[in-house]
């Protein structure tokens, strides 16, 4: 196992089987827009997480990290609309003792079906955005996983 130091203050462990994406695989991945600042993927069982952060952000003055949770579900599900989405629940995840508020949906891609899940968080004046996604046949092996990488989050500030 390795660990990531991401925006010089959230630690987290990587899980063997996982690789830290280099800058050619992050060049294909899309997080609304921008190319992540960090991703994993373990390609043995189909699971890759992204995460994003934006500094003094507008939405970090004006809107708390639910609302910003369900302004992204707003958004995915028209941009996802030809992939079939489908919201399956809202959640709430704990990164390293910072409230986590997102939702789980199901989509389609080349006719494999697919579950992602989109996070938001507020930590001081920054917002962090992380996206899971992974095979729907895989969901609850795949869960166990992402709850490990979740607990392993740890902050330095």
């Amino acid at each position: 196992m390795e660990t990531s130091l991401l925006n010089n203050e959230l630690m987290i462990t990587v899980p063997d089987g996982f690789h830290v994406m280099d800058d050619e695989e992050l060049g294909r991945l899309n997080s609304f827009g921008e190319k992540p600042g960090w991703s994993i993927a373990d390609p043995d069982r189909h699971i890759t997480i992204s995460i994003a952060w934006k500094k003094n952000a507008m939405a970090s003055f004006l809107l708390n990290p639910r609302e910003i949770a369900k302004k992204m579900e707003m958004s995915l599900q028209k941009i996802m609309a030809p992939y079939g989405y489908e919201l399956q629940m809202f959640v709430q995840e704990n990164l390293g003792g910072v409230e986590a508020p997102g939702f789980r949906y199901a989509y389609s891609v080349q006719e494999t079906g697919m579950i992602g899940e989109s996070l938001s968080m507020k930590k001081g004046k920054t917002f962090y955005y992380v996206h899971c996604y992974l095979r729907r046949e895989l969901l609850e092996e795949s869960i166990p996983v992402l709850q490990e990488i979740f607990e392993s989050c740890r902050w330095t500030k």
